[in-house]
């Protein structure tokens, strides 16, 4: 299905595709914007030119995670690809599944590069996010009720380097920032941890299963996903003014009426984008809160939503197998 137009007058131009059957899971843009991925519980990963997203014609596509390969260990809680993500030379994708694995693809052509697989515990890996530097890459997901860890991987030999225990529960998200990593479970807590030492160095405790976690790009604030929430923190040196910056005032941003899924900053950390169960994309202030506009594209409950990096484009995608760009300077 192709759509294409404004959805109300003076909206920004919209083109929507379904090139998946089930539930999207991630959009991702590469580091220079001429392409993006989508990864989805069918277990497809497929990449189009961003220019050409209309033609519903992939530049390559994998059926990457089929439902009929096997878990060495435990079981899983979802299906299919889970998350993805470019490494920021532009050169691999990332995808990660609910059968344990992390696999890594030529990004231009779609061939396999290499892959590893969660070396342990329940459940498969639900989450990955790339250091900023390229140099790690950490992994981790889980069971529910079941505790879990984060796996820290060196890409270029795939050996796991580091284990950060800690969670008590499945661990959905996963963000890097500059100073480090932050990790958010179902046991409601978000930890942060030193990519070197693998050290804790920051417990965050919310009320709710954490979704959405994202720091803006320079560092300055951080922002995750309580319910129907936007919660977003300025970050500050602690008071001796030594050591990596951490959580301070928090602001609150309402406005949508159903859980948020996913969260991201515009590359200038001045926008904050929000995607919902209540089918819209939200754009928001980053600073005073204010909600700037809502987008309803009418596919029913949205999941994931990310910045082009010119910032003039968002992407976003649907529980139903949607793929979508808005063009914010329309």
């Amino acid at each position: 299905m192709l759509t294409a137009g404004p959805f109300t007058s003076g909206a920004p131009a919209v083109i929507v595709i379904q090139p998946h059957t089930r539930c999207v899971n991630v959009v991702c843009f590469t580091p220079d914007g001429t392409r993006l991925a989508s990864v989805s519980e069918d277990g497809w990963a497929k990449v189009w030119t961003a220019a050409g997203l209309h033609t519903e014609k992939p530049v390559w596509e994998v059926n990457a995670e089929t439902d009929d390969d096997e878990s060495t260990e435990g079981w899983s809680f979802g299906r299919g690809l889970s998350h993805a993500q470019f490494t920021p030379d532009g050169k691999l994708l990332l995808t990660s599944g609910w059968n344990r694995h992390v696999r890594a693809w030529d990004a231009k052509t779609g061939k396999p590069k290499w892959e590893t697989r969660k070396p342990h515990g329940w459940g498969g890996v639900g989450t990955l996010v790339v250091s900023r530097d390229g140099s790690r890459v950490a992994f981790a997901g889980g069971q529910m009720w079941t505790r879990e860890k984060v796996f820290v991987l060196d890409p270029k030999t795939q050996i796991v380097v580091k284990e950060l225990s800690g969670h008590a529960d499945a661990c959905g998200a996963l963000a890097a920032g500059p100073e480090g990593l932050a990790s958010g479970s179902a046991d409601k807590h978000v930890k942060f941890w030193s990519w070197e030492s693998g050290r804790c160095y920051h417990d965050l405790a919310l009320r709710g299963i954490v979704r959405g976690l994202v720091f803006s790009p320079d560092g300055s604030r951080f922002a995750a996903a309580g319910g129907s929430v936007v919660m977003v923190w300025e970050m500050a040196k602690p008071p001796s003014g030594r050591g990596r910056r951490r959580p301070a005032k928090l602001r609150q941003f309402r406005g949508h009426t159903d859980q948020i899924q996913c969260l991201d900053f515009s590359p200038d950390g001045l926008t904050i984008a929000s995607s919902a169960h209540d089918g819209t994309v939200r754009t928001w202030d980053a600073a005073g809160g204010a909600e700037i506009r809502a987008f309803h594209p009418k596919v029913g409950p949205l999941h994931h939503v990310a910045f082009a990096p010119d910032g003039l484009t968002l992407a976003f995608t649907s529980e139903k197998g949607h793929v979508g760009v808005l063009d914010l300077d329309g």
